[in-house]
């Protein structure tokens, strides 16, 4: 397996354009452009992109014992991933987002956890061995996980000695703005990469290698740091070069999901063995792609493609 992806399995309910959301006063009726369901949260987004790109990828988290549950493991299998790793719980709903697109393809988010504050430190170590057949875990949302977050620190040092040979990369979502337990986190990846709203938050710092530079004292000098820099591109840095990568322009439908399509472009690219820098570009290339579709990975392209426009 090439990554296993770990957090947040979501159903989103995707509504474009949705401008006149505030506007529109008790019992009236608006009528829109179109209502997508999709799947959403980065273990369905990042194993689908990675799963288009060539990869061979895995989702693991919950999903509930529903209708929204078992459309999610359809998705998922119709992509190509393997959903070994999704288990229905029946204890709450499958979680599931209303995501209100406006016409820029800017959008927000009407959100109900469901099972997902159901993964705990126990559902983790149940997945271990799964893990450890593939070559990156990715993990998400730091920020999103409330009943598994304060144990990462223990789970990831565990999960260091257990399979030396998986690398780890985390992404957040609304991390917390205290870093007692970000700190102790990050020696143990491989790979961070918040946005650049949230290592503003958790730095105070606006330039992006400041902004490396204040991660990388809690981090190991070879680990890999991203800042994504939405239409600006994204920042990377190896500990020994720091790389400026401009985006690619599209037409915007819809940006749900960008970041995620971002994360497993670069993991594709990591994974091939490509420099940094042109793992940077194939993940800018796979974000502005996922941004051309409604939905989380409409948009993105196989790696024939997706290199072909690059």
């Amino acid at each position: 397996m090439d990554v296993a992806v770990f957090g947040l399995l979501v159903a989103d309910i995707v509504a474009r354009p949705m401008e006149a959301l505030n506007a529109l006063p008790p019992g009236s009726l608006a009528h829109i452009d179109s209502i997508t369901l999709t799947s959403g949260g980065n273990a369905c987004n990042v194993a689908i992109a990675l799963s288009k790109l060539g990869m061979r990828a895995s989702s693991h988290g919950l999903v509930g014992d529903d209708a929204l549950g078992r459309t999610i493991i359809e998705r998922l299998t119709d992509a190509g991933v393997d959903p070994g790793g999704v288990i229905a719980d029946a204890r709450a709903q499958t979680s599931a987002t209303i995501v209100a697109v406006q016409q820029s393809g800017e959008r927000c988010f009407f959100h109900t956890p469901g099972v997902t504050n159901l993964i705990d430190a126990a559902f983790f170590r149940s997945q271990v061995q799964l893990f450890r057949q593939a070559a990156w875990l990715q993990i998400g949302y730091f920020g999103l996980l409330p009943n598994l977050t304060s144990d990462l620190p223990a789970l990831l040092a565990e999960f260091r000695t257990n399979a030396p040979g998986t690398r780890i990369a985390l992404d957040t979502v609304h991390p917390p703005a205290d870093r007692t337990l970000l700190d102790t986190i990050l020696p143990r990846l491989d790979l961070f990469a918040p946005s650049r709203s949230e290592a503003t938050a958790l730095t105070g710092e606006s330039d992006p290698a400041r902004m490396v530079a204040n991660f990388r004292q809690h981090m190991r000098e070879d680990a890999i740091i991203g800042i994504k820099l939405d239409a600006d591109g994204c920042y990377l840095d190896d500990g020994r070069n720091g790389y400026a990568i401009p985006a690619y322009r599209v037409n915007v439908i819809d940006s749900t999901g960008a970041g995620d399509a971002w994360f497993a472009g670069l993991l594709c690219g990591l994974r091939q063995g490509k420099s940094l820098e042109a793992s940077g570009r194939l993940a800018n290339r796979a974000g502005a792609d996922c941004c051309t579709a409604i939905g989380a990975s409409a948009g993105v392209r196989n790696l024939k493609e997706t290199m072909a426009s690059m």
